[in-house]
């Protein structure tokens, strides 16, 4: 390395480990400081009509960069992104889900859309990924371009660009990225490298798209279950639970269907088929099979999670809070329970229920290891904190919990 480039490298680290600056291309305000930009808009249409659910399409990659990621890599940034949106108050749709429709209308995005009963769609291309080395130090880096439409029109509601840089810093990682498995899913130690920058180049990015509303949660179940093996003896409801984490919604419900056929006192296949229409959003159709459900198995908290959530859907608010406070009763650790209660307390005007009951998503959440979630409960607790009600005790307990299961993984 030449003189030149030695009084250089400390210019490139500092510039690498410095914060990031936020510029919003709406207010035409210029870049400052040494750190990388997070460029984004948010566009006129986005703040007169914000999008309650979006769904992030398949990454492409860009043309030419150097070095070459791979589409694994690609799939990487996504689910980065999934795991960060997932804080927000807005509805996602599993990523499963997306491919699944996606390659049956065969791109159509107003299909998709109406499809999967969603109408925003993020799409976007990893303009870097990986790592280079320079003799003496390494440049880490992962970027990307994203761009949010209505699907309807395609008018653009959002848009982000950023590349996030590590050279040789040391990363925080962030808790949602531990949700997300980066840390175990890192091989060695350039790998761990490379996925603490995309949790960062992802949380920035997502950190830019306003989220003014708190909505309940929708799914019961939000983990798909997994076989662990293959299925020796063909059981409708496994078939039914494996198709769905497939995202073939139409296969699951089939299969659900054929399992109360030959046995309609299955509780679990009433459920998968109330749980596949609640997905889609059918509550109408979904309310019987999941009341059946509750009827031959009524201290299951999942099945009790729903018939909240129906309730919420049709306006019953006490009948919806009855049905959480028995799932609780059934699971103390029933995160899904407690944030759907606080919810409705929040919408009601009740702000010492609410928060109670965000706490307690907080703590169940951070119990069960869902820290997205803990978070998302963490971020409500916040916004009650501005308003002036007195929630710093419940505020700095989960921080707390947060930042030691952080130091913990890493």
């Amino acid at each position: 390395m030449n003189s030149a480039a030695r009084l250089l490298l400390p210019l490139v680290l500092l510039a690498g480990c410095a914060e990031p600056n936020y510029v919003d291309q709406s207010a035409d305000v210029p870049s400052v400081g040494l750190g990388p930009d997070v460029t984004f808009q948010v566009t006129d249409a986005f703040k007169a009509s914000p999008p309650d659910c979006v769904a992030i399409l398949p990454l492409t990659i860009k043309d030419g960069i150097q070095p070459l990621p791979a589409a694994e890599d690609a799939a990487k940034v996504r689910l980065s992104l999934y795991a960060h949106l997932s804080i927000q108050s807005k509805h996602g749709v599993r990523l499963e889900r997306i491919d699944h429709v996606l390659a049956e209308v065969k791109d159509d995005r107003k299909a998709l859309a109406e499809q999967i009963k969603c109408g925003a769609l993020i799409e976007g291309e990893v303009t870097e990924y990986g790592s280079t080395f320079y003799g003496l130090y390494s440049r880490v880096a992962a970027g990307v371009d994203l761009k949010m439409t209505r699907a309807v029109d395609g008018v653009v509601l959002w848009q982000g660009h950023h590349t996030a840089v590590s050279h040789g810093c040391t990363l925080p990682l962030d808790p949602v990225g531990i949700a997300m498995g980066v840390v175990d899913a890192a091989g060695n130690m350039r790998d761990e490298q490379i996925l603490r920058v995309t949790d960062d180049l992802t949380r920035r990015l997502v950190s830019t798209i306003p989220d003014n509303t708190v909505a309940a949660l929708d799914d019961p179940m939000p983990e798909a279950a997994k076989l662990m093996a293959p299925v020796i003896v063909a059981d409708d409801v496994l078939t039914g639970e494996k198709l769905l984490a497939e995202g073939d919604h139409a296969g699951a419900l089939a299969a659900a269907n054929r399992a109360i056929a030959a046995d309609p006192n299955r509780a679990d296949a009433w459920f998968l088929k109330g749980r596949v229409l609640m997905l889609d959003r059918d509550f109408s159709n979904a309310e019987p099979a999941i009341m059946k459900a509750v009827a031959l198995n009524g201290g299951n908290a999942k099945y009790l999670n729903a018939l909240g959530a129906l309730n919420a859907d049709k306006g019953a608010t006490e009948r919806a809070l009855a049905a959480y406070r028995m799932a609780i009763n059934a699971d103390p650790a029933d995160g899904f329970a407690w944030y759907n209660s606080a919810v409705i307390h929040f919408a009601a005007g009740n702000p010492s229920e609410a928060a109670d009951s965000f706490y307690g998503a907080g703590l169940a959440y951070l119990k069960t290891g869902d820290y997205a979630k803990a978070e998302r409960a963490l971020a409500d607790l916040r916004d009650l904190g501005k308003s002036g009600f007195p929630v710093q005790t419940k505020i700095k307990t989960i921080e707390d919990a947060l930042s030691d299961m952080t130091r913990r993984k890493t």
